[in-house]
């Protein structure tokens, strides 16, 4: 990231991601805490424990995905090529209301939190990919790979997403967790490639 503004903006994505990253780590962990079938019911310190690990899983999400907005808002005027983030972003509500219908109807999965989670993210950082390869921090090659991983990692979450009610208790406890740690890894990822662009 040459570019002084770039960098600027470079370094709010990087930040954002640290944060997503260490939510999704909290998030395991209060996963972990309350719904380990081989686990006993959590109680006592345990239960508190739990407890904070989701409130700051809470607070480390919507503080990356301020700073990770921050930083894509930066971008944005630097942009020369590469889509507009308001389609992607309308492309998202899209793409929800119809994994919403096709989960309901033809999976009868009941509407939960992470579906609005697993669409938030990919939206999310198709942006990220989207406006760095438009300043020209990524390039095209750099930009379609991100792109694809953040696609496949969304397409593994929805997968596990329909799964987890039809499997036995560990297995869709396993379900549960899988998609936060592929979420998890994917951000640093992503974070780390911002940081070498």
């Amino acid at each position: 990231m040459a570019e002084p503004g770039i960098a600027a903006q470079g370094a709010s994505l990087i930040w954002g991601h640290v944060a997503l990253v260490a939510c999704t780590v909290l998030y395991l962990a209060w996963w972990l805490v309350f719904f380990n079938p081989r686990l006993p019911k959590a109680a006592g310190a345990l239960y508190a424990v739990g407890v904070a690990c989701i409130v700051g899983a809470a607070v480390l999400g919507i503080t990356g995905v301020v700073l990770t907005v921050r930083g894509v808002g930066g971008l944005v005027p630097a942009m020369t090529r590469g889509v507009p983030v308001w389609a992607i972003a309308a492309g998202g509500i899209v793409a929800y209301v119809v994994l919403v219908l096709v989960t309901t109807r033809f999976f009868h999965r009941p509407v939960t939190t992470e579906l609005v989670l697993f669409t938030g993210w990919l939206v999310l950082e198709l942006c990220v990919v989207d406006s760095l390869f438009g300043a020209g921090a990524f390039g095209g090659a750099e930009a379609a790979l991100l792109a694809l991983m953040a696609v496949a990692v969304t397409a593994g979450c929805l997968a596990c997403y329909v799964l987890y009610f039809n499997l036995a208790p560990f297995p869709s406890f396993v379900a549960g967790a899988a998609p936060l740690a592929a979420a998890g890894l994917a951000s640093g990822v992503l974070a780390a490639a911002v940081a070498f662009a």
